[in-house]
């Protein structure tokens, strides 16, 4: 009877392995992070079948020789090949194990039937969006995900580079955090099957490359079958003038250049049998995986789950009558995930949240982000699906920010400060890193070569002159745009101005060199912009004197008030294109929040919180710290690679404007992104206006650009307010003069960068005896008079 038992045992082991197949997997195990030592919550197993049910629970009991049900088909059946493994523990079972054992007997034969799969990777994506009833999601840091793929340098095409996988290298990781890669095992979880299949234990297996080549021709099929076109979206299409942006809902400019091909190495990549890369095609021989391979029986899997995204999709697409039936990148690549490995068990809830993950995770990155990173948004975003969800729940305001993930963390103290501790920290850090080893690169033929001193400083200058709309009577005259501008038209005129309609917005010149461009903004200001000029220019201040003259007769009539006036500054002049000088600006705005005051609007910043317009770090408690931990981690970086080296490795004087503006774009991004937050940014409430990255007190995004903010390769000062004359303009182009003179005579002396203060206060937390006196010496130490600025420090005395 024993006998009879243990081969009826052994045929239905080998029976469940033919039906279910070794990548059928029915558990998920727990991941040990390797950064935080904390554990994952355990991962349940899937519901299973009743009749799988009735045959574990028998085996389990062995008694499987006494039920009918299971006899004659099973003993009759062809024999099929059982491995070693499975014979083992066949053999272990029938000697008699605990009661708990002969529980995990299953978990037993998985663990060591996946020890070698060469797809570890895959698990990097198991933690994906809404659970079906019988899953738990996995929990744990997301800076854990750096585990499963090593991470370093592309070429320009995106694709790793001839040195292997991207490294944690130089750059990233403690030696502590990489000794501890080797346990991060990721266990993938149940994929989806069509159907059934017997599983051919003698299949051949294909090179990356042909499966790249199947299932490139297994995506255009489905394609060409469904009508679907597949797309990738690159902006929504918008109309945007000066003072207004209008968005077409729904509507998108797009591409189809290589989408499939991308999505076809994303999988690859998924399966351990590409190279990490970015979201760019590549057509390097080299971005494969040499040495692997992938089976017959994996690649019938993805068919199997590519055929059921696009029924799935042709049935969305039919149901809700689109006119256009396409097929998004950002769509495929989460519904792939999903679909694998969860099943659309709960699938409005799914793309309420999934399809927005890759839109957030290409704005957050300035679309530079890998494959390898894409885990990390994922595995958080499932994480925190219940909070998202119901955040999106309370408010519809993503609408307007043109992302939902966005507008939840801007609206969450909570869950955006975990976002930046999850998933951006990791990414932070070696992105600097990277950023700081280019700033210090060496001149090829620099060795013994004396370094010519740098040209003088010669700021150019540009101007967004704003004032408030007071005037009553606007809406008798067509709305504020036309209201306004006739009259600026009548005093400009007036004055001697010659306008030019053949211009959106129409400007006036007095000399024909020398423009200004009024316009009405967001139908609440009338703003002025101008020429890009040198403080001196005489065309320039001929111009602006007659611009105040104009200004000054609409205030007295009671139409304007003065408000902000911001003030660009050319990047490359400022800079000299040394990304340093842009970290010590950066530092001495920080350090020293009374400025915002002495140069700001004084009674607005404390009475109506205006600093909202114009953020530091400390005018918020919510993200101050992890803001001044991040950027005096850069200094201290930062000063380690500049201890002995001379001024020209930092600087890089030798490189063209081009080179120079490219070093600083690439700091600008992770400054603004990773330092000052700058998307996830709120301002009194709002959490949907498309513009609320750029409210700093210093904005470094015109200087990249991003889909909004147009790319002007400036620094965008917003915490100054508007001069009220030519005088007091030309006051703060003298004060933005010694500063940048102040920070590159000490980059020139290579003296380290100092610290940001942890216990600095918030700008309107200052008393006004305080702004003063920290105002006075700080205009003393860039060699300026105080007395000067009489006409700034005036209006916070009133206040004493």
């Amino acid at each position: 009877m024993k006998s009879l038992v243990f081969f009826s045992s052994l045929f239905l082991v080998a029976l469940h392995f033919q039906a279910f197949g070794s990548t059928s997997l029915h558990y998920q195990a727990a991941l040990i992070p390797g950064f935080t030592g904390k554990l994952f919550s355990p991962i349940l197993p899937l519901e299973r079948d009743s009749a799988e049910k009735t045959l574990l629970n028998a085996f389990k009991k062995k008694v499987i020789a006494n039920l009918k049900d299971w006899k004659d088909p099973f003993l009759e059946s062809k024999t099929n090949k059982v491995t070693k493994e499975y014979q083992e523990l066949d053999r272990k079972k029938s000697t008699g194990l605990s009661k708990k054992e002969k529980d995990n007997f299953y978990q037993l034969v998985y663990d060591k039937n996946e020890a070698g799969n060469s797809a570890h990777v895959l698990s990097a994506f198991l933690s994906l969006l809404i659970d079906t009833a019988n899953n738990v999601s996995l929990r744990g840091n997301t800076d854990d995900i750096h585990g499963i793929v090593s991470l370093g340098n592309s070429n320009e095409n995106g694709a790793a580079g001839g040195k292997g996988d991207r490294l944690p290298e130089k750059n990233g990781r403690s030696a502590k955090d990489q000794s501890q890669e080797a346990s991060m095992q990721f266990k993938p979880g149940k994929r989806k099957r069509k159907k059934e299949k017997e599983l051919d234990f003698e299949v051949l297996d294909l090179s990356p490359r042909d499966a790249a080549k199947h299932f490139l021709n297994t995506v255009n099929q489905l394609a060409r079958e469904h009508n679907i076109s597949i797309k990738r979206i690159i902006g929504n299409n918008k109309c945007k003038g000066s003072g207004y942006i209008y968005f077409s809902d729904g509507s998108y400019i797009t591409s189809s250049a290589n989408v499939e091909e991308i999505f076809v190495d994303f999988i690859l990549f998924t399966e351990g049998l590409l190279r990490d890369q970015k979201f760019v095609y590549s057509d390097d021989a080299d971005k494969y995986r040499s040495g692997q391979k992938i089976t017959n029986n994996q690649v019938e899997l993805i068919d199997s789950t590519f055929s059921e995204m696009f029924a799935r999709k042709d049935k969305q697409l039919s149901d809700r009558n689109h006119s256009y039936r396409r097929y998004y990148l950002r769509e495929l690549l989460s519904d792939y995930l999903y679909e694998n490995y969860r099943g659309f068990g709960d699938v409005d809830g799914y793309q309420a949240v999934g399809h927005a993950i890759f839109p957030f995770f290409e704005k957050m990155l300035f679309g530079e982000g890998y494959f390898s990173e894409f885990a990390g948004f994922m595995s958080f975003t499932d994480q925190y699906k219940v909070e998202i969800i119901t955040e999106l729940n309370k408010s519809f305001s993503f609408i307007d920010c043109k992302n939902e993930i966005i507008a939840v963390l801007r609206g969450n103290d909570k869950l955006r400060m975990a976002f930046n501790e999850e998933v951006m920290a990791g990414e932070f850090n070696r992105r600097w890193l990277d950023i700081l080893d280019d700033m210090f690169q060496e001149k090829p033929d620099s060795v013994g070569q004396a370094l010519l001193p740098d040209n003088p400083i010669n700021l150019k200058f540009g101007e967004e002159l704003e004032y408030d709309l007071v005037s009553k009577e606007e809406d008798q005259w067509g709305g504020p745009s036309y209201y306004y501008l006739t009259k600026v038209d009548k005093y400009m005129k007036k004055l001697g101005a010659n306008k030019e309609t053949a211009y959106d917005p129409k400007r006036y010149t007095f000399d024909g060199h020398f423009y200004v461009a009024p316009f009405v903004d967001f139908k609440k200001w009338l703003e002025v912009n101008c020429t890009p000029y040198h403080d001196g220019d005489a065309g320039a201040e001929k111009c602006f004197k007659k611009v105040f003259k104009v200004v000054d007769l609409m205030i007295k009539d009671g139409f304007i008030d003065h408000a902000s006036g911001h003030k660009h500054v050319d990047a490359l002049s400022a800079t000299h294109g040394n990304p340093g000088v842009l970290l010590e600006l950066q530092r001495e705005i920080e350090s020293n929040p009374y400025l915002t005051r002495a140069f700001g609007n004084n009674d607005r910043i404390v009475k109506k919180d205006e600093g909202q317009w114009y953020k530091l770090f400390s005018d918020y408690a919510a993200l101050r710290s992890l803001a001044i931990e991040r950027m005096n981690w850069m200094i201290a970086t930062y000063n380690e690679k500049l201890a002995g080296v001379n001024y020209g490795e930092g600087s890089a004087y030798w490189l063209t404007d081009s080179e120079k503006l490219e070093k600083l774009k690439q700091f600008s991004k992770l400054y603004s992104h990773f330092v000052q937050l700058a998307p996830l940014q709120k301002m009194f409430g709002a959490v949907g206006n498309v513009f609320l990255d750029k409210y700093m007190a210093v904005s470094l995004l015109h200087i990249p650009g991003t889909e909004i903010i147009d790319p002007y390769g400036t620094i965008e000062f917003r915490f100054f307010r508007c001069p009220e004359s030519m005088q007091e303009l030309k006051l703060i182009n003298q004060f933005l003069k010694a500063l940048f003179e102040y920070i590159h005579e000490r980059r020139m002396r290579n003296e380290p960068i100092e610290s940001v203060p942890d216990d600095i206060k918030a700008s309107k937390d200052y008393t006004p005896e305080e702004v003063l006196h920290h105002t006075v010496e700080y205009l003393q130490k860039l060699g300026l008079n105080p007395a000067d600025y009489q006409s700034f420090l005036n209006k916070v005395s009133k206040d004493m």
